[in-house]
């Protein structure tokens, strides 16, 4: 009996994020307003699943400029959270009052709360100001990607995210895994893929294979 290898190409992705270690900036203590970078576009290490057992790495790399990135969110007043936390409006601790691509760099103006608003807030602009936290991270959804697939022993496939969206900036203490891919189990993305249908189909399964397994650890 013959077993069929085609599996079905999904139409979204959940959301992505990316640590960045760079939390370069001005503090203005009396508009409470701090300037960061919250993306150098720089390659990062992932891994995916062949099968259920076999763990394959793949780079993925981020386009950043004007034409690649879709700021209309951000430059909407996209959210400034704790650590990637979107279950609850308590972990907002700012909002991205405007983004911009410059220098090969995604740059934010962000402002917290006025003082004794949100003590969550409050603890963290001390922290930023302070210069204790200085990590920052991106979550973004993936809108095109083109893949080229390694071309000789020693080398890994690349993912080259050609259209991405940024949907919120993160401040975090210990950055994730580089090398594992972190996903949103709530909110999927339309995905379009650019290459040849073959490839895509197998990276599009991939990518699904690895979401699932990780739903199962």
């Amino acid at each position: 009996m013959k077993h069929s290898h085609l599996r079905k190409v999904p139409d979204s992705l959940p959301m992505q994020i990316q640590e960045v270690r760079l939390l370069a900036g001005d503090v203005d203590s009396e508009t409470r307003t701090i300037d960061l970078v919250w993306t150098t576009g720089a390659t990062v290490r992932r891994r995916r699943y062949v099968g259920w057992d076999t763990v394959v790495p793949f780079d993925e790399v981020l386009i950043v400029s004007d034409k690649a990135i879709d700021l209309t969110r951000m430059n909407a007043g996209a959210p400034v959270l704790d650590s990637h936390s979107t279950w609850s409006t308590f972990s907002q601790v700012a909002v991205v009052e405007r983004a911009w691509i410059e220098g090969g760099e995604g740059k934010a103006t962000i402002r917290f709360p006025k003082a004794g608003i949100d003590k969550q807030s409050d603890r963290m602009f001390g922290l930023v100001s302070d210069r204790i936290i200085k990590n920052v991270s991106v979550g973004y959804s993936i809108d095109k990607i083109r893949i080229e697939e390694a071309q000789k022993k020693g080398d890994v496939e690349k993912v080259i995210v050609e259209r991405w969206t940024p949907n919120e900036i993160s401040f975090v203490t210990v950055p994730a895994d580089p090398k594992a891919q972190v996903r949103s189990n709530a909110n999927t993305f339309p995905l379009v893929f650019d290459g040849k249908p073959d490839a895509h189909f197998a990276a599009a399964a991939r990518m699904r294979m690895a979401e699932a397994v990780r739903r199962l650890g």
